[in-house]
Order: C-alpha cells, then structure tokens, then sequence
C-alpha cells in the first residue's frame, strides 16, 4: 500500500483503528493506526532500520498530528517501538 492510499484509508482513524500509547520523551502520546503501520512495513519486508524512520514518519502524519518541530522524536520513538514488534514477530 502506497502512503498515499493509507492516507486515503479512513483518514483520522475508522472504526477498526485503536489507539496505541506511545512514549515520546517525557509525553505519552496516543497514535491512531500505528499496529496497522507496524503491520504493512513488516509485510513488505522493511526492516527496523534507521533508513525507515522518515517513512514511519510520514505514515503516522497521515492519520495522526505530527508537530514539525518533533518529526526527529516521533522517528527515533516509532522505530524503537517497530523494532519491538519486529523481534514478537
């Protein structure tokens, strides 16, 4: 799924998305659709490297509000947590 067909995807969340916590810092922030992010990069076989954070990114701003001045903090936070998944997987 291109990132532009995941933004079209019942954008701000559908009925199915949950709410994930996310440690960001000092803040917990809740982040709609980020198992289903998490799901699709695992498929397509990208790996939790650096090279994905700004993908993550970008993805999770699709469905969620990213301040600009903490894009650099959501990317080290969300690849942290995709790494996670990725070692249960």
């Amino acid at each position: 799924m291109s990132l532009e067909m995941w933004r079209k995807s019942q954008c701000c969340g559908g009925a199915g998305d949950e709410i994930v916590q996310l440690l960001l810092g000092d803040e917990t922030i809740g982040l709609v659709g980020l198992n289903q992010i998490f799901e699709q990069l695992f498929a397509l076989g990208r790996a939790p490297e650096d090279s994905v954070k700004d993908e993550l990114v970008k993805m999770v701003a699709a469905k969620n509000y990213v301040p600009p001045k903490a894009e650099a903090e959501y990317g080290t936070g969300l690849l942290r947590e995709y790494k996670k998944f990725c070692s249960k997987k």
